[in-house]
């Protein structure tokens, strides 16, 4: 993953050498590939270059078109270039070997702004046109690759990182409390905020435009989304499979090997396995690697699993170990990225995963992230089904939830779980947004009088119109596209790759797989209270049957653990800046850790304690990046 920075100014100050200089420095362990800058009168880009494809290697940024005189910077990948390359003609032809980017000017200068319609893939864009004073910003719908702006009435800037506004753009240091707020109360639903204050995100699959001193944001990204809830279980088994073939083919696209994660789950496996048989077919030109992170004695090992898989297709697959967490190395990188600490359950499974890939310049990693998004499947479609006068197959989908109830029960679940989100809002926001639940009690740790003076319960109900979003089943489902939280828990994580050299890719998010789950028929995502029915079925033949009939799930919860009682041994709950702002209710905080604690001390016996327990890290983490990042120790 590479990374790109900009500013235009708007009061007539020239744009020099120094501020290039100064941008250019401003940001962490980027621009593998070296740092290339640019500027005209009113505009100043800077690129951080890591090739990841091969068309990437060398390539000159920004592309700049001849007559129109366009600049444009890319960050990311295009994962249909044929597609592309078809729609431009003879102009497609002379760009076949061309940098993505390259593709992305010449679609923008014949499309506008529209050509981002076109595209698939993961990327962030910024094209300035000089002839109309005017900046374009445009993210990928997934979100997986950070773009942050500002604006302070004289500089717009943009920047991968926050960085390279505020060390590089000299923009204030502020809080954003209300950000804070929803990351303490962990329920971060904003699709632009940031932890600092005037600092925002181009919303995922959306636009920002700066022309003539004024911003205004487009959601180009949100449907009309194909229904596809009457076809057969053997017509969506067709379709994901021909999608999940080419994503895989799409995302091998690489400068070396790549090397996919492999836990022995569902998602993962099926990644590892059918890449496998693909390049065996001759459909892909490189083997696949398989490389999983392993725990013996720990809870969440699972050796058994990632065995079996290596056992069916005779592959061994690199192993490595846990990377123990260390508080001074967690402070260091948050003062380092000024991004959130990386969680220690993530360097569990990915610490040495990528310190290995570093280690012989491997630079792109597949993750099976977006198997439990898209394909765990819920209830979300039935009120669609009872307005619809489907009620055949809403009933039939509802017996095989409940097969243990007599039928009139049955029957009588199945209505209420349908009709309730249509005359109870507090269901159907619990419906609408399966990860904000508005029926449960409001977070006890947060303190009353900080919550009500920075509106986060106003907040919690915030969003972006999307328009053609069909029924509620759709609506449900594009929360997966906008979710809020992935600023708080996958930005640094990507940062922290990016550190390592390493881009990371995740098949089963490709945008034409993600369409068609959008659509797909919600009886064919969970069938008998199964989760991931569909995938399953897809991987008849597949997978090794231990994986494909696996039931259990594993939870990195150990290492965190002790992770946050190191943390808690060397600074208490009570001292804690959050706590010392008048933000958290300390007591509630010890007692949400306690019985985790009491679980780790007496050897992770037994079910792992139910509860609360996220906002206790997200606590900690907030305390180091207030500290570290921002500068500030009540």
């Amino acid at each position: 993953m590479s990374g790109i920075a900009g500013a235009v100014f708007t009061d007539g100050r020239p744009v020099g050498q120094e501020l290039l200089d100064r941008l250019a420095g401003s940001t962490m362990r980027r621009g593998f590939d070296g740092t290339a800058q640019w500027h005209d009168s009113r505009a100043a880009f800077v690129r951080f270059a890591h090739a990841t494809t091969p068309e990437a290697q060398g390539e000159v940024q920004p592309f700049v078109g001849d007559e129109s005189q366009i600049a444009l910077l890319f960050d990311g990948r295009l994962d249909n270039r044929a597609d592309l390359l078809a729609v431009l003609g003879a102009a497609g032809e002379r760009l076949a070997d061309a940098p993505d980017g390259a593709i992305a000017l010449e679609l923008f200068e014949r499309e506008g702004r529209s050509f981002v319609h076109r595209l698939v893939g993961d990327y962030a864009i910024a094209a300035w046109q000089p002839r109309a004073n005017r900046l374009d910003l445009f993210r990928s719908p997934m979100g997986w690759r950070p773009l942050l702006w500002s604006f302070d009435g004289r500089t717009f800037g943009f920047a991968s990182e926050p960085r390279a506004l505020i060390l590089g753009l000299g923009f204030e240091r502020k809080l954003n409390e209300g950000a804070i707020g929803e990351y303490l109360s962990a329920r971060f639903v904003s699709e632009t905020d940031t932890l600092w204050g005037g600092i925002e995100r181009v919303p995922q699959g959306g636009s920002i435009r700066f022309e003539n001193g004024a911003v205004s944001t487009w959601a180009w990204h949100g449907g009309p989304f194909e229904d596809l809830s009457d076809l057969s279980i053997e017509e969506h088994i067709e379709r994901f499979n021909h999608l999940f073939d080419q994503s895989l083919v799409a995302t091998s696209r690489s400068v070396g090997p790549v090397t996919s994660q492999l836990s022995g789950g569902l998602d993962s496996s099926s990644i590892v396995c059918r890449a496998t048989e693909l390049f065996r077919a001759g459909k892909l030109d490189h083997q696949i690697g398989a490389i999983s992170a392993r725990f013996p004695g720990e809870p969440h090992d699972e050796s058994e699993w990632s065995g079996a898989v290596e056992a069916h297709l005779g592959i061994t697959a690199e192993v490595v170990g846990s990377r123990p967490f260390s508080p001074d190395q967690a402070r260091q990188w948050v003062a380092d990225s000024y991004q959130l600490p990386v969680r220690p359950n993530v360097l569990d499974t990915m610490g040495n995963v990528l310190a290995t890939l570093q280690s012989d310049g491997r630079r792109v990693l597949w993750t099976g992230e977006g198997g439990d998004d898209w394909l765990n499947g819920s209830s979300s479609h039935w009120p669609d089904r009872l307005l619809r006068g489907q009620w055949g197959a809403l009933f039939r989908h509802g017996a095989e939830l409940w097969p243990d109830e007599p039928g009139y029960v049955r029957a009588r679940r199945t209505l209420a779980k349908a009709a309730l989100p249509l005359v109870s809002p507090r269901h159907r926001d619990a419906m609408l947004r399966p990860h904000l639940d508005f029926r449960l009690a409001r977070p006890d740790w947060i303190r009353s009088d900080w919550m009500a003076r920075i509106g986060l319960q106003d907040r919690w109900r915030e969003s972006i119109p999307r328009e053609g979003l069909s029924g509620m089943g759709q609506k449900a489902r594009y929360g997966v596209y906008s979710l809020g939280r992935r600023y708080t828990t996958i930005d640094s994580v990507l940062a922290f790759a990016e550190s390592h050299g390493v881009e990371i890719r995740h098949p089963l998010h490709d945008l034409r797989l993600t369409r068609f789950f959008m659509g797909a028929a919600g009886e064919h995502l969970r069938k008998a209270n199964t989760r991931k029915h569909l995938l399953r079925e897809a991987m008849r033949g597949t997978l090794p049957e231990k994986i494909r009939q696996r039931r259990t799930k594993s939870y990195f919860v150990s290492h965190q653990v002790d992770a946050i009682s190191e943390l808690l041994r060397e600074r208490p709950v009570h001292e804690l800046t959050a706590v010392k702002l008048g933000w958290i209710v300390p007591e509630r905080i010890a007692a949400m850790h306690a019985p985790f604690e009491a679980w780790r001390r007496n050897g992770s016996e037994g079910p792992i304690p139910d509860g609360a327990w996220g906002p206790v890290w997200f606590t900690l983490a907030t305390d180091m990046w207030l500290e570290h990042a921002f500068g500030l120790k009540a």
